[in-house]
């Protein structure tokens, strides 16, 4: 029975692990000044592999939500339909950009990466 219980509330766990987007680049701006956070952009594109696997399974895992609901205002912009603010380039998808609450850039990031790797990354940007 215990064995039952304790899948059930993994799974529970799982299911509920979301991550909170910002509606805008300059929303998240504005909400990190408020809740002095950093900011997590993340330029993808439809039909990206590696973005899927972010979408799907990295950010899908509780640890890695919980990292950047503490720690970062997220904000995804999506390559092909959405404006890329001035100074956030890309070579392919996805490519993360941490910035502090101005703006300034702090880190970034080509590519997925496994879990391990992306709260490695998460845990090396400088905290406000």
């Amino acid at each position: 029975m215990s064995k039952v219980l304790w899948a059930l509330t993994l799974i529970a766990s799982c299911a509920l692990a979301e991550i909170k987007w910002a509606p805008s680049y300059d929303a998240a701006l504005v909400s990190a000044k408020q809740e002095k956070k950093n900011v997590m952009v993340m330029l993808s594109k439809e039909g990206c592999p590696a973005c899927d696997y972010m979408e799907n399974v990295v950010f899908e895992e509780r640890v890695i939500e919980d990292a950047i609901t503490k720690g970062f205002i997220p904000v995804h912009i999506d390559v092909h339909t959405d404006k890329v603010p001035s100074g956030l380039g890309f070579i392919g998808t996805p490519t993360f950009h941490f910035l502090n609450a101005s703006g300034e850039k702090l880190k970034r990031h080509d590519g997925g990466a496994n879990i391990p790797t992306f709260m490695g990354i998460l845990n090396s940007v400088k905290k406000p």
